[in-house]
């Protein structure tokens, strides 16, 4: 009897251990989410800010004076007008992606690209025999026809993975271009992949 009640009591425990277990990974995803919200938002930030800069002009011009004005020759003349801005179709200006109202989309939605990125990535054989886990922080821009150019590893996690993540974004299909003002234009991606070993 006493052997049945220990066997109920280490099966309970058991089960304790293992919804433990279960809330201790939910904490680290959730954790692990946070972290990327905060570093997404971080950089987002950090462009407005140099778009900001950028845009602000505090220059001050001097006021036309009349040719027959006697002050005319100590006078500055203004520049010529500045033409209008380029259109969006012109433009080759890089948006970020949290900033725009329609951001660019990988056909399917972002689980369809996890998916693809699931499927294609192969675990390089350093990063496995060292254990080697976690997420590559990368950027991209995706053109206006949809392609991605200018893949970076902006957080590298090393052992061969962040190769491995620039060779699979190569080969991801063309996205829907974000779009401004009714028409395409480049947009700044950046987009966290998590490589994690099966146990």
């Amino acid at each position: 009897m006493a052997y049945l009640l220990e066997l109920n009591t280490i099966s309970q425990l058991d089960s304790l251990l293992l919804n433990l277990n279960l809330k201790i990974k939910i904490m680290k995803n959730i954790a692990f989410l946070a972290l990327i919200s905060t570093f997404i938002l971080s950089s987002c930030q950090n462009e407005v800010k140099k778009d900001e800069q950028v845009k602000t002009d505090t220059t001050k011009f001097p006021t036309p004076v009349a040719a027959d004005d006697s002050t005319a020759k100590d006078s500055v003349a203004p520049p010529p007008p500045v033409a209008n801005e380029a259109t969006a179709a012109d433009d080759n200006t890089v948006y970020s992606f949290v900033s725009m109202k329609n951001p660019p989309k990988y056909p399917g939605g972002i689980a369809a690209f996890y998916k693809f990125l699931g499927q294609n990535i192969k675990y390089p054989a350093d990063a496995t025999a060292k254990n080697v886990q976690g997420p590559v922080f990368t950027s991209f821009i995706v053109e206006k026809d949809g392609s991605i150019t200018d893949i970076k590893v902006d957080r590298k996690l090393g052992n061969g993975l962040d190769e491995e993540a620039i060779r699979v974004l190569k080969l991801a299909k063309k996205w829907i271009p974000g779009m401004q003002d009714g028409k395409p234009v480049r947009v700044k991606y950046s987009l966290p992949i998590k490589f994690t070993l099966a146990k």
